[in-house]
């Protein structure tokens, strides 16, 4: 008994150079890097096409991305504060659905829709579907993980969606194959 209250008084003890230990967080994989630059191209694409007057069109995929997609941290600790979901947050949520439903089409050759919207007090839900099957759906709570301030976390998430909606479809590519998508019951 008293070796078990020796080891828990060690594991709870600070550094002795003084230093804060930080706790550990699981590392994340990658992202699939094809897919991660199918995902970039396609919210470039969906950019540049609300791009009217093509003021951001000599701009590289990144910069533009970063112009007119991403916020900036003080604008995220802004909306951080007060729950409620901006402007610009309001944009990103159905832009970057639309990009992950359109390399979701790219990749598995069905027409796959999507419909996002969150509301100024930050709730809303994310569905990318195709037919009847509901392949990816998110529920945004406070906005969160909306605004991103970085592409490399848009590119994470939306990655992370795209695999997910791709093992759905697959896993349920058996029973759409002789109807198509339109035939599940229920």
């Amino acid at each position: 008994m008293d070796q078990m209250a020796n080891e828990a008084a060690s594991a709870s003890a600070q550094p002795a150079d003084g230093a804060q230990a930080r706790p550990k967080r699981r590392s994340k994989p990658a992202p699939d890097p094809e897919k991660a630059e199918r995902l970039v191209r396609r919210l470039n694409d969906l950019l540049s096409a609300s791009d009217y007057f093509g003021r951001y069109a000599s701009m590289t995929p990144e910069e533009k991305i970063a112009k007119l997609f991403l916020v900036s941290a003080e604008d995220k600790a802004k909306s951080d504060i007060n729950c409620t979901a901006t402007d610009e947050v309001r944009l990103q949520v159905p832009v970057l659905f639309q990009a992950i439903a359109g390399v979701m089409e790219e990749k598995s050759g069905l027409m796959i829709q999507s419909s996002a919207e969150i509301n100024i007090e930050g709730f809303g839900r994310g569905l990318i579907y195709s037919g009847r099957i509901i392949l990816v759906m998110k529920s945004l709570r406070a906005g969160f993980p909306f605004p991103f301030t970085s592409l490399e976390k848009t590119v994470a998430y939306g990655v992370a969606c795209l695999d997910e909606g791709l093992a759905f479809l697959d896993k349920y590519k058996e029973q759409t194959a002789v109807h198509g998508l339109l035939s599940l019951e229920g």
